[in-house]
């Protein structure tokens, strides 16, 4: 489980709240050599704190051990000290990845909020093996995707252990003013005794932890450096492409070459710049088989567009998976003519550049602009009459912009105004899509109301397709007990897919929730939770009903920290399906249902822990029947070395779906045809983590998903949203059926990181991938894997080296010679 501190907070249990705190910074003239052993005569000198107080297990209560913190800085950085008092043989010797700040690690960590603005921090943390992490954070949300450079040391000796760190001003933004006065808190957690404490306290039920930091005072006449850094990078690739055909080579070769810019514009913005980036390092989707009318929406991997962009994504209006590797399939297919399908999955377009600029004035105005340019893109049309293929642009040269600005009001409120726009060459159509998110808290953030509207436009040559949406919310959000309702609409043309992702259209929501969260430990519990939300459901045109449905969670983690839950879902009437069919104005009548998915999870501190959990349904359909279940191990090995290991498999008897072909049947009845499906799916994860050094660690992910696919009956969709058996066989003219298939997708990620200095590291990728389609149904599971690896594998292997260049650094090892 990666913890962050944002990420703990949310989970707090009860803290009494206390006065503002302060810790006031000493200004020191003397070289502080960073090497944990805190011996300089500066540090003796700085006023420490101490009085840390626990948000878990006891809330409110001391911590069981003392920490002491002391703050100093010069004209170049800050700089901060801990001595974790503990008995040293307790002291954790896990090692993590960077980042990874799991139940194991014992760990100290600073957050920043450099503006006092109650919206923007850091968070610069440090294990007590040494292994560093840090956090971008905001009042609602923590990115540890970003990597900044800064330096720190931990020694462990008979008092625990101490931690040294040394925060460059080139890693904040801080505003230009002789006096400053930055919040900031401090957070330990000795992971033996599961224990997380502060020394600001803060709320559990007030997910804006930055609102409750205490001052660090005492900083003055230091000026915001010029933050400028060149990372370029350089790259070479030997793949091996199954391609299999005369004359081709299987194998490529290839060395790439690029930068990234960061440049401080001022005090308050940045700019973010990739110049010819390369992502084929990045780890695979997780591919699966998807047989409904929804597109897939896949994780973004690529640091370029993980790093820096909360406030792009603030209003959920940015996919950023669009620019170079998932575009609209109605982009995708503007130039196949109606007997024409894709031979193949496009791969991805070459990103030329990207840029981001962000920051935030003052006044509160956060601004934010980023554009992307991607190249032309071709792919291969199969005439489905003649059989014959020829080659087409499925995606031209294209610009992709996004605008963001952000006003914090009183509160933690806040107005929100984004648009995105895709502007692509030649005829294919270029799209807008505008949207403005509001949020108002009461005085003490008990209570808020919320509202958001968005417009979207596809511009033809022929023509604009438009559509809205709306919506309105409110609730309360603070104490045990917190409530909210709303009601969305979505009319039928909305379609923000061009640079964002929605599923669905066509949509009238009313909803409904509650929950009552107990964060003060009782009997053997340490926590507990109980919600309920129920959804009224009708399309937006024709305004007709769809569905009524139930959720019901409940969860609860005990004195021995071990967590257990369980959700209940469910179809209270029938559901009118007007997507499953595939024709407008056509609809699916589906049964109700009840879904019961019960979990365990024990204590991630012991050497083996397990998740587990199930689930199954009571359709009302005697012969539909649902199960799933999952087992995860997760095996400490040595400090070192930990190991998870995840088995999920579903199984889906007699369900009935619009029925998906993977081939040309020799007979339909030209109607909308469904029909009454086996399937089972079944994923096996193996995740290795040796962690060599902390600056140095090896991942292994292998991932095996198979999913089958039996059809037994076939049906015309009737107008009343019934099915009628057809007849049908589903055979093609060799006698095979066409609907069934055997679906493997078979990856290895194998990653060797070395960071050699702060912001450089080496880079050593191996990526295997075996992807097929069958008939072999009845298959055996080894059996399959064995046929599965009788087929030519995807191989690649990559080498790539990222250095830092920074402009401060440099100007000052120059200044040093002179």
């Amino acid at each position: 489980m990666k913890k962050g501190f944002l990420g703990l907070v949310f989970v707090l249990t009860n803290v009494f709240v206390s006065g503002q705190q302060t810790i006031t910074a000493l200004r020191t003239e003397e070289k502080i050599l960073i090497d944990g052993e805190i011996s300089e005569t500066s540090w003796g000198k700085a006023i420490p704190i101490q009085d840390f107080v626990q948000f878990k297990p006891h809330p409110g209560n001391s911590s069981s051990q003392q920490t002491e913190v002391r703050v100093m800085y010069d004209d170049q950085a800050l700089y901060v000290s801990a001595i974790c008092y503990d008995n040293p043989e307790h002291v954790s010797k896990i090692l993590s990845q960077r980042d990874d700040f799991n139940a194991n690690v014992d760990n100290f960590q600073i957050i920043l909020d450099t503006y006092n603005d109650d919206q923007n921090g850091f968070s610069f943390g440090v294990s007590s093996m040494g292994v560093q992490f840090d956090s971008k954070v905001t009042a609602v949300s923590e990115s540890v995707e970003v990597n900044m450079v800064w330096s720190s040391a931990v020694i462990r000796n008979e008092k625990g252990y101490q931690v040294e760190m040394r925060i460059p001003y080139s890693a904040l933004r801080f505003p230009k003013k002789d006096i400053q006065t930055w919040g900031v808190n401090f957070y330990r957690q000795i992971s033996r005794q599961r224990e997380e404490s502060v020394w600001n306290p803060v709320k559990p039920d007030f997910d804006n932890w930055l609102a409750q930091c205490g001052d660090l005072l005492g900083i003055e006449n230091i000026e915001p450096p010029l933050r400028l850094a060149f990372i370029p990078y350089i790259s070479g690739y030997a793949d091996h492409y199954p391609l299999n055909q005369a004359g081709t080579s299987n194998w490529t070769r290839s060395l790439n070459g690029g930068m990234d810019i960061k440049y401080g514009i001022n005090e308050a913005f940045t700019l973010d710049m990739t110049l010819v980036p390369d992502f084929g390092q990045v780890v695979f989707d997780n591919n699966i088989l998807n047989l409904s009318p929804y597109e897939i929406q896949f994780n973004e991997n690529r640091q370029f567009f993980t790093e820096g962009t909360e406030l792009f994504n603030k209003s959920g209006l940015f996919y950023s998976r669009r620019i170079g590797i998932q575009s609209p399939y109605e982009v995708l297919k503007t130039n196949l003519s109606p007997d024409e399908v894709l031979a193949n999955s496009p791969g991805a377009a070459q990103l030329y550049n990207a840029t981001k600029v962000s920051g935030r004035t003052k006044s509160g105005l956060g601004i934010g602009i980023f554009n992307g340019i991607t190249a032309e893109q071709k792919g291969m049309a199969y005439n489905l009459d003649s059989g014959m293929e020829r080659e087409i642009v499925v995606s031209p040269l294209t610009n992709y912009n996004v605008f963001v600005l952000d006003q914090t009001l009183k509160n933690n409120s806040s107005i929100t105004l984004t648009n995105t726009n895709v502007m692509r060459e030649g005829h294919f159509y270029d799209a807008n899509v505008t949207g403005l998110n509001t949020k108002f808290n009461s005085k003490n953030n008990t209570y808020y109301i919320s509202g958001r509207t968005t417009y979207s436009a596809k511009l033809f040559g022929t023509g604009n397709q438009d559509g809205y949406n709306a919506g309105i919310g409110l609730g309360k959000q603070t104490g045990n007990l917190v409530y909210n309702a709303g009601y969305f609409l979505e009319s039928n043309t909305y379609d923000p897919n061009d640079l964002g992702f929605n599923a669905n259209n066509n949509k009238r929501n009313l909803s409904a929730s509650i929950s009552y969260r107990i964060f003060k430990p009782f009997w053997k519990i340490n926590q507990a939770s109980f919600s309920a939300s129920l959804s009224y459901e009708r399309l937006y045109a024709p305004n007709v009903y769809t569905g009524t449905y139930l959720s019901v969670n409940m969860f609860n983690n005990n004195r021995k920290f071990h967590a257990s839950g369980i959700s209940i879902n469910s179809g209270l009437t029938k559901c009118y399906d007007y997507f499953e069919p595939r024709v407008a104005g056509r609809y699916f009548v589906g049964p109700t249902w009840l879904d019961f998915a019960p979990w365990i999870s024990t204590n991630y501190q012991k050497r083996l822990a397990l998740d587990l959990g199930g689930s199954f349904s009571f359709i009302g359909r005697e012969d539909w029947k649902n199960y799933s279940w999952n087992f995860s191990p997760r095996i400490r090995l040595s400090p070192k070395i930990f190991l998870i290991y995840n088995y999920e498999e579903t199984l889906t008897l007699s369900e009935q779906g619009y029925a998906v072909a993977f081939g040309s049947p020799s007979y339909t009845t030209g109607n909308i045809v469904f029909g009454s499906r086996d399937r089972r799916n079944i994923t096996n994860t193996i995740n290795l983590l040796y962690t060599i050094t902390n600056q140095m660690g090896v991942t292994f992910r292998l991932r095996h998903y198979r999913s089958i696919v039996s059809y037994h009956k076939f049906y015309d969709l009737q107008d009343d949203g019934t099915l009628l058996e057809n007849g049908m066989t589903g055979l093609n003219d060799q006698g095979v059926l066409v609907y069934n298939t055997n679906y493997n997708a078979f990856t290895i990620d194998f990653v060797y990181r070395w960071v050699f200095r702060p912001g450089s590291e080496i880079n050593v990728v191996w990526k295997n991938a075996i992807f097929t389609s069958d008939d072999a149904i009845k298959a055996a599971y080894l059996l399959n894997i064995n046929g599965l690896f009788k087929n030519d594998p995807l191989n690649s292997l990559s080498v790539k080296v990222i250095y830092w260049l920074d402009y401060q650094s440099l100007r000052f090892k120059n200044n040093k010679k002179v």
